[in-house]
């Protein structure tokens, strides 16, 4: 059930464009009346996203029907995943520069693709590095993450990271909350960075996964770059971004294939 649920979500959420759900709204509302609590951080985190999982937890036992666990992993899954088409973007974005518009690619590749803006000026040398590096962490972020805390909790699992994520999108998030966040992620940006590996040069990449994987204070988009990176190897530049996407799509792929593997050898 979690394969399908996982499948359908991820084809849906491709085929949609747009981010107008009102979700998203209504949990900053949440969080926007929490935060008025002034309970502390600790507090904070747990009273904003743990109890919300907690509660599903209890619902999805309590109620125990397959038909409503499916209903609600499908919503919070597609409220992970996002909508959108990246390859689509990216070559928006492409077409943009190449007809010389560089203020409308740098905006598209902040909305879209993952660029942090504050980074990066329109027209900037070496914006193309940080769209790699965005595209790459939307994809953590939005796929492989919430795959790895759904496979582990299900639907309460999938709650707890994206309520994080909301947080974390808070320019006001403590140091607390970004230790939490690190935590949730410190599994999961491995895991990717493995099947980066696998997926391009193993062994060039694996030898770096191995020197960083284990340092637990090591902040997860740079380990996710510099894997990326050594995954990719010696591409000619002006392939940089679609060589990217296509590494972490034949990831994203794999992973759907060892959950179907899973499936079939019934873990």
């Amino acid at each position: 059930m979690n394969f399908l649920a996982v499948i359908i979500a991820f084809i849906v959420s491709v085929s949609l464009s747009g981010h107008g759900e009102p979700v998203t709204r209504w949990a900053m509302t949440w969080q926007q009346f929490v935060a008025k609590r002034n309970w502390g951080s600790k507090a904070f985190v747990t009273v904003y996203a743990f109890l919300p999982a907690l509660l599903l937890l209890v619902l999805v036992w309590w109620i125990d029907n397959v038909f409503f666990s499916l209903v609600m992993s499908l919503a919070l899954l597609l409220l992970a995943f996002k909508s959108g088409d990246q390859p689509e973007s990216l070559a928006d974005y492409k077409r943009k520069l190449e007809s010389g518009d560089e203020q409308g690619a740098w905006q598209l590749a902040v909305d879209e693709l993952g660029l942090e803006g504050q980074m990066y000026e329109p027209g900037d040398e070496g914006i193309d590095e940080g769209v790699q590096a965005g595209i790459a962490y939307l994809y953590l972020e939005r796929f492989f993450v919430t795959v790895f805390w759904f496979m582990a909790f299900g639907a309460p699992g999938v709650m707890l990271v994206w309520l994080m994520s909301t947080i974390i999108q808070n320019d006001q998030a403590d140091a607390f909350c970004h230790r939490v966040k690190q935590a949730l992620y410190w599994i999961p940006v491995r895991l990717m960075a493995i099947t980066l590996a696998l997926m391009g040069n193993f062994a060039q990449c694996f030898q770096v996964w191995l020197e960083q994987a284990k340092d637990f204070d090591r902040n997860d988009r740079a380990l996710l770059i510099t894997c990326l990176k050594s995954a990719l190897g010696d591409v000619n530049e002006d392939e940089l971004l679609e060589e990217t996407l296509a590494l972490i799509k034949r990831s994203q792929l794999a992973w759907l294939v060892g959950m179907g593997l899973l499936l079939i050898f019934g873990f």
